[in-house]
């Protein structure tokens, strides 16, 4: 407990250093308490590998969305530029799209990459979805939809697009707030997923009753917060951030379109800045482990949040320096789990590379999100060795006990993850084993009491018999 609350202190030290220059700021990574809320500083999860300045003239210029393919290969939609640049791993350029192969792109926002290097671009500017060949010739383009389902002064806009195995194309159309549009191959729309719904609120519902007709009229202009973007798994699973609410920040859609992932508040309030800031997710990442990297373009930093919405540690931040940010955009990771981060204001690429200690978390929480308890005791170990703080290691470790039903080990290590659901179960079956293994004592016990108490009384009985006989009382 001593060694928890120091580290709390040490961590607040460290935040102090938000009102110095960037410069003196050093490259940290953090969890946060799950009781109360404190930031636990951890071992560093990511260094910067690389960054990628030179893409070549004129650089980029506010670009807004970046892939990454089967290949390890990234595109960037540079925005202002009207363009696609197509990288390599390393950030070497491999290609420019757009006017040189005679496509005309107007304010891209938005690029996904299918298996054989076909690009389909978010072209917001005209409108449309433009489908590229590998080489970056025109193959078709996708227009509003005609449908009496959608309303004729609805703009089509496409802000961002994904295509999945049946090739639906999915479409977040800025200012439209009934969800992702799906369309198909031949240009026909096939309906909505992923809408929000504007929460219930008993005081707009008391301002309604009173309100004039005119106020009304205005309430009735609430709209549902609106999806940042979305991205797709290995699996075929759509996550999607949504910004501007206090929770459920993180979505997971699975083929029915109902979100599966945790209901909870993601990210922090933060005040460093001097006023206070909710979390502003504009984008996420899941890795082959099924890490989820939500990226805050409010506090600049990339929450890292396991398939049970556990928090697995947090990094970045703003500032001048590397492993910071002055607007990131848009995340990717790679097979070898590096984090690509695009910068819009600096027009730059970040390259994370993994610490061992974050490739031991992302290991473990693989294997404890499937079940695999005592395979993941192993890593959740080394990451203790590592970090004996680390809150998560020591709920894990206590998931592995729970298996080998040693209760009473595993109360104390869900004590030291602060997990009091965890303990109150392991306390439960410590509780009810020790029934098992005590009843038959303490029922003879009681009934050796109960018989005393008996014979103690009988006695009295008797001895007060013989005085009344003796003495005539």
């Amino acid at each position: 407990m001593h060694k928890r609350i120091a580290a709390a202190v040490l961590g607040c030290l460290l935040l102090l250093a938000g009102g110095l220059p960037a410069y003196a700021l050093p490259q940290m990574s953090y969890t946060i308490d799950p009781m109360y809320g404190y930031r636990i500083p951890i071992p560093l999860t990511y260094t910067v590998d690389t960054v990628v300045l030179d893409v070549g003239e004129p650089g980029l210029n506010k670009p807004n969305d970046l892939f990454i393919d089967g290949s390890g290969n990234l595109y960037v939609a540079d925005t202002d530029n009207n363009r696609i640049v197509k990288l390599s791993g390393d950030g070497k350029v491999l290609g420019i799209f757009g006017k040189e192969q005679g496509v005309k792109l107007n304010k891209p926002n938005g690029i996904f990459v299918d298996e054989t290097g076909d690009m389909f671009v978010a072209d917001t500017g005209s409108g449309k979805v433009i489908h590229l060949g590998p080489d970056g010739k025109l193959v078709e383009e996708f227009v509003k939809p005609e449908s009496s389902l959608l309303s004729p002064d609805l703009e089509f806009a496409p802000d961002k697009v994904i295509l999945d195995r049946r090739g639906y194309i999915y479409v977040l159309n800025k200012n439209d707030f009934s969800g992702f549009m799906m369309i198909d191959a031949m240009n026909r729309f096939r309906g909505y997923i992923g809408a929000n719904r504007v929460p219930f609120d008993w005081k707009k519902l008391l301002i309604r009753v009173l309100a004039t007709p005119e106020q009304r009229e205005q309430l009735n202009n609430a709209v549902p917060p609106q999806n940042a973007n979305l991205t797709l798994d290995e699996k075929g699973f759509i996550y999607t951030p949504t910004v501007l609410i206090d929770a459920d920040q993180i979505k997971k859609f699975n083929a029915m379109g109902e979100n599966i992932y945790k209901k909870a508040a993601f990210g922090q309030s933060s005040i460093e800045s001097g006023t206070l800031e909710q979390p502003y997710f504009v984008d996420l990442a899941v890795d082959q482990f099924g890490v989820i990297n939500a990226l805050d373009a409010m506090s600049r930093k990339i929450y890292q949040y396991d398939q049970e919405g556990n928090l697995l540690a947090v990094f970045g931040g703003q500032g001048d320096v590397k492993s910071r940010f002055e607007y990131p955009i848009s995340i990717v990771t790679d097979k070898t789990g590096k984090v690509y981060v695009l910068d819009r204001d600096r027009g730059n690429i970040q390259i994370f590379k993994p610490t061992r200690f974050a490739d031991l978390i992302h290991q473990a929480s693989q294997l404890h999100y499937n079940g695999r308890y005592q395979e993941a005791l192993g890593p959740w170990k080394q990451v203790l060795a590592i970090d004996e703080n680390y809150p998560l290691a020591h709920r894990g470790v206590a998931k592995a006990l729970m298996k080998e039903e040693k209760w009473k080990d595993a109360m104390k290590e869900f004590k030291l993850g602060e997990d009091q659901d965890g303990y109150s179960k392991a306390f439960a079956e410590y509780r009810h084993e020790m029934m098992r293994k005590y009843l038959g004592w303490l029922i003879v016990a009681a009934a050796l009491i109960v018989y005393a108490a008996y014979l103690l009384v009988k006695g009295l009985i008797r001895v007060t018999n013989t005085v009344i006989r003796r003495y005539g009382y």
